[in-house]
Formats: C-alpha cells, structure tokens, sequence
C-alpha cells in the first residue's frame, strides 16, 4: 500500500495496514513525503514520483521472485 503524506485518504490508509498487521496480515506501507493524490501521475518526473516507482517494481520482484 502507497499513500502520499497530504493525501486525502492517508489517515485511512495507515489504519488499514494497522488492521491488517493487527490480525496477523502482512502488508507493506509507503508514506511519501509531501505527496498527494495522483503525485506519480501528477508529476512522473519528481524524485518521490520515481522513488514510489522503485519501490512498486521492487515490491513486485520480491513478491514473483
């Protein structure tokens, strides 16, 4: 799960993960610094843009690895 820190819906994305880890979940949290809603569409190019993408892709590898 990803959310940017000035998302609209941050606040109910940490308390989902908080669920999930609560009742024995697993599941990976992002907060990025100073994001919104859309960021990574929004501006592509930004270093959180990119770094959220790495961190996708990373995600993405570990889990089909």
């Amino acid at each position: 799960m990803e959310v940017g820190s000035a998302e609209t819906f941050r606040d109910e994305v940490v308390a989902y993960a908080d669920t999930l880890w609560r009742s024995g979940g697993h599941a990976e949290l992002h907060v990025w610094p100073g994001a919104v809603h859309g960021f990574d569409t929004l501006a592509p190019d930004a270093a959180v843009s990119r770094a959220a993408v790495t961190a996708r892709q990373d995600w993405l590898r570990r889990l089909l690895g």
